[in-house]
């Protein structure tokens, strides 16, 4: 990422974010006939009354602090995740658990607690402090199937990523670093990766192609390893366990006030200070009391002032998520920068990002299209019959030679979380052993009761007997369409 890349999308998101705030500040004013002899963009007004600079400060500061909430949301919902992390692993007895990682061996449940949980890949997590030590990972070979390992900021940017797609099927050690690293890369290190904070995590996926298939992948969940620089140099190394107490200090558990939210925002973004392409964002209202060193202000109406930016900032996030890109035939589609620092929609966009796909794919790596209405318009519901059908040449374009792969998931539109069904199928997978037509096609059969024809099983989706439900299709390495966000699939169709 450039730094005028960054600018620009600094400056969409202060735009996409004060206009509203300006126009109630101004709309108790009387409305004139536009003259345009009256504006110049070389004029600046000054015979206002003091009422009227304070209401024009009060009104810009509002918008800051809208920013500032949804700049600092992504910061605090990493401090969440790492302390959940921290917290279990401590309760489970285990030593020194940042840069360990906590490995999901079985695939996503109902039960499952996270948001929109995928039933494609096994889940590894990892928790690095690079300032404290940096640290190899190892990766062994990984033939004939998808792999990677993202590699996540402070505030939940992707930086890098280790797999298929980037690195290839081979086996590899990269040394990860902080931002101000200056050793001596040591043999055997293939490449050295830097953070753009102290703290970053890893998520780790790997495919499998069924139930008997998951043996295999955490075999290679355990020969993924990360070890500290010291100990990879000699397995007589001294290294120093952090302490775990300076990462949970504040229980973002707890928060019921957006006040503690930018509190514990401020203490990640004081140890992990922005990169230097946000620094002028974060300058703009810091005098608000958020930002690396900053604290909440005590003065009742500074607070008020920051509990009505938070309010403005979920209503945008709403608005963004409600209002996603279509496809022509009707999916959601996730912008092509989701992930990814800067870009159309800055902070903005990311902030929705994170809560509602926390820890989001880049569009090279993974596109999310979601399903909440069907060909009509109408939401899609429990006990009703549906079905989509992909011409030949309409199946989800994936890279093949990279173990590119697609699948098309259920999820409670209340819960985020899987439906529970008797047949314990969550997902139609390309995967799966599908039945494709004569013709090349391809029909999914989205019900509460599987076909009648024992063949087209794989080809179905179990649905629940009520409610409202939403379909995503995941596409992991897509084809230039796909990440471009011009692959549209076809609509849902309720059948009679």
């Amino acid at each position: 990422m450039n730094l005028p890349a960054a600018v620009c999308g600094i400056a969409i998101g202060l735009a996409l974010v004060m206009v509203n705030s300006l126009a109630q500040a101004l709309e108790a004013e009387p409305v004139k006939a536009w003259d345009a002899l009256e504006w110049s963009p070389l004029r600046l007004e000054t015979r206002i009354t003091p009422d009227k600079v304070r209401a024009y400060k009060d009104a810009h500061d509002e918008e800051l602090a809208t920013i500032a909430y949804l700049f600092a949301l992504p910061a605090f919902m990493q401090y969440r995740q790492r302390f959940q992390f921290l917290s279990y692993l401590d309760r489970s007895g285990v030593a020194d658990p940042l840069g360990q990682f906590m490995l999901l061996r079985h695939p996503a449940t109902p039960q499952s607690p996270d948001v929109f949980p995928n039933v494609d890949t096994l889940y590894g997590a990892a928790f690095l402090e690079l300032l404290e030590q940096p640290m190899v990972l190892t990766v062994p070979d990984i033939p004939g199937r998808y792999f990677s390992l993202a590699l996540l900021d402070a505030y939940f940017y992707n930086f890098d990523y280790i797999g298929s797609r980037t690195t290839g099927q081979g086996a590899g050690a990269y040394l990860l670093v902080g931002p101000d690293w200056s050793g001596n890369v040591p043999t055997g290190i293939d490449r050295v990766i830097r953070s753009p904070t102290g703290s970053m995590h890893i998520y780790q996926r790997i495919h499998f192609g069924g139930v008997d298939d998951i043996r295999e992948v955490t075999r290679l969940q355990d020969h993924i390893r990360l070890t500290p620089l010291a100990r990879f140099l000699s397995p007589q190394g001294s290294t120093q366990s952090p302490d775990l107490a300076t990462y949970m200090t504040l229980n973002p558990l707890a928060v019921d006030d957006p006040l503690q939210v930018l509190a514990i925002a401020n203490r990640h973004m004081t140890q992990n200070p922005p990169p230097l392409q946000d620094r002028t964002l974060v300058a703009t209202f810091e005098h608000l009391g958020v930002g690396p060193g900053r604290r909440v202000p005590v003065d009742e109406a500074a607070r008020r002032l920051l509990r009505r930016g938070a309010t403005r900032a979920q209503q945008i996030m709403a608005s963004l998520w409600l209002g996603e890109r279509r496809s022509d035939s009707g999916w959601r589609v996730t912008a092509p920068v989701a992930g990814k620092r800067g870009g159309v929609g800055g902070v903005a966009l990311h902030a929705m990002h994170q809560l509602r796909y926390i820890g989001i794919n880049v569009p090279a790596e993974t596109v999310y299209l979601t399903a909440t209405n069907d060909a009509a318009g109408q939401p899609l519901t429990g006990g009703r019959r549906y079905l989509i059908h992909f011409p030949a040449n309409e199946l989800p374009p994936i890279q093949p030679d990279k173990h590119g792969f697609w699948s098309v998931t259920m999820y409670d539109a209340e819960r985020s979380s899987l439906v529970v069904n008797p047949a314990k199928k969550y997902a139609v997978r390309s995967a799966d052993p599908l039945k494709f037509s004569e013709d090349g096609s391809l029909t999914l059969h989205i019900q509460p009761e599987p076909p009648g024809d024992p063949v087209l099983r794989a080809n179905w989706l179990p649905s629940p007997g009520a409610g409202e439900i939403v379909l995503m299709l995941r596409i992991y390495l897509g084809k230039d369409d796909v990440v471009a966000g011009r692959y549209s699939p076809p609509a849902v169709h309720l059948l009679p």
